[in-house]
């Protein structure tokens, strides 16, 4: 590996990452599928620091311990001298003469090798990457630390690429050649929330009026697939800007997209991360460009949506978030539960998927969230979750469940014109980004917006352990329920279920 000197930073970067971190990697130099990393560090002015990859990260419900893909780290002084490191534990080190660091190295290996249907729970692939000739998929919580206490720090990365591929990310530029790119981060937290992917270029710009989208790919079977999935993307954000009212979150978003075959016929497996200007979709399916366009939709959909929840509205417990040891929100059932409950009922409530198939969402997501216990609420397995991972999943099912029935129920009291849409907007204007609220309280503030009848349904059915009633919340729009569980719109409707039916269905 060739590290970038003392005299080559103060020559070309260094002056721009004082009184920062800057990182220096060399894509084009791996072994085994590692990299080499080094980080030159400014004086931290503390007689003893902690450096640590993170053990979890936002948007991760589950231990990664990312500091288990380094190795070989060493600290040097500003001569060139090692200074003493020890390793506390996976991936934490202390240097204890830390007045003389100026620079430290180690290695660190990939996360997966291709994107594939074998996946285990709490294996979250979309919070790691790849270390590839052919593309490189960089999480930089698995590959560049921080410093406990530090967080704050900016930080300068410099890429060194082939010179055929390109950088795809939202992180700002600040130089750019054909063989290498310089991105700067305002914080640690900054550089984690901007995922990049260095491939051959194979991207596509949308533009629209209020917002320009890139989207970026690489299939590992060679063809350019971008243009066919931007195609799908388009429509997606113009429903996804009437369902909210005319305005999206964002304007400026990128797109990476890592696509292999899946090697087992018929299978096809998908996963996504949200960060507040971009999106990293890892698919397992075969080349076919309507199955992935299908996939692309509804992961994107749902991730797009996490730019409001929570990267918008969130509380302290993410705006302060502990890389280490972080405190799990209460809330999860509005994080998860009511992103995902957007991202379904978009497309009914915006024509462009008939009731009928909507209502067979609905099905599957009750003959699964029928599989777990009701015997812990919502806001108590929230703050469980890292510990019960076999029953995260149902904040995908139970949560989303109770969100519709939110809607359903604030649509009926508010004769159709205040649903979840403009309870998040609401809770948006009260705690947008900066304005973190705190946990405990966020219940009195929608109170506070929507009524005391919503906070008794809360308390009801997200602070006790449910059963949640969907068949009397369906029961309300004229859906009725066979004896399978199906969910069946009625032909004939009461004028009143007609009419709260087009208030939360749109027809």
């Amino acid at each position: 590996m060739r590290f970038l000197t003392p005299l080559l930073l103060v020559q070309g970067l260094w002056l721009q990452a004082q009184p920062g971190i800057l990182a220096a990697i060399d894509l084009r130099d791996q072994h085994h599928d590692r990299l080499a990393v080094e980080l030159t560090v400014p004086p931290l002015n503390v007689d003893q620091a902690v450096f640590a990859l993170p053990r979890i990260v936002p948007g991760i419900y589950g231990i990664m311990d990312h500091g288990r893909l380094a190795s070989d780290l060493q600290a040097f002084d500003p001569n060139g001298e090692p200074i003493p490191v020890q390793r506390l534990d996976v991936g934490r080190w202390t240097i204890p003469e830390a007045r003389a660091l100026h620079r430290i190295t180690y290695s660190v290996d990939d996360g997966w090798e291709e994107f594939d249907i074998r996946f285990s729970l709490g294996n979250y692939r979309s919070s790691e990457g790849t270390v590839k000739h052919e593309a490189v998929v960089l999480n930089h919580n698995t590959v560049i630390g921080y410093f406990e206490g530090h967080e704050a720090l900016p930080y300068t990365i410099h890429l060194k690429k082939p010179a055929a591929h390109y950088a795809a990310t939202s992180l700002p530029r600040t130089q750019e050649t054909t063989d290498a790119i310089t991105f700067n981060a305002r914080s640690y937290r900054h550089l984690v929330d901007n995922p990049v992917m260095v491939a051959p270029a194979d991207t596509a710009h949308i533009r629209l009026k209020d917002i320009n989208v890139l989207v970026a790919c690489h299939s590992t079977t060679g063809k350019a697939i971008a243009h066919d999935v931007a195609k799908e993307i388009r429509p997606l954000l113009a429903d996804q800007r009437a369902y909210l009212g005319g305005a999206l979150p964002v304007k400026d978003y990128t797109f990476l997209i890592y696509h292999h075959p899946s090697d087992v016929e018929g299978s096809s497996m998908g996963d996504g991360l949200e960060h507040s200007a971009s999106t990293l979709i890892l698919l397992c399916m075969p080349l076919d460009a309507e199955m992935i366009a299908r996939s692309v939709y509804g992961i994107a959909s749902h991730e797009f949506f996490h730019t409001i929840l929570p990267l918008s509205v969130h509380s302290e417990e993410i705006a302060q978030y502990d890389f280490n040891a972080p405190r799990m929100s209460r809330h999860l059932w509005l994080y998860e539960g009511m992103t995902e409950y957007f991202a379904i009922h978009m497309p009914v409530k915006q024509g462009r998927q008939p009731v009928e198939e909507f209502l067979g969402v609905l099905k599957e997501k009750i003959r699964m969230m029928r599989k777990f216990p009701d015997d812990i609420a919502l806001t108590t397995l929230s703050q469980q979750a890292m510990e019960q991972q076999e029953q995260y999943y149902n904040f995908y099912l139970k949560g989303t469940l109770f969100c519709m029935g939110l809607d359903i129920a604030l649509r009926e009291r508010s004769k159709g014109t205040y649903g979840v849409v403009e309870l998040v907007q609401d809770l948006q204007r009260e705690y947008g980004p900066g304005r973190p609220f705190k946990d405990e309280e966020l219940f009195a503030t929608i109170e506070r917006l929507a009524g005391p009848d919503i906070g008794a349904f809360l308390q009801r059915h997200l602070n006790e352990p449910s059963v949640l009633p969907v068949e009397e919340w369906l029961g309300k729009a004229g859906i009725t329920m066979d004896k399978n569980s199906v969910p069946l719109a009625e032909a004939k409707p009461t004028k009143e279920q007609k009419r709260l039916r087009t208030w939360w269905l749109g027809r």
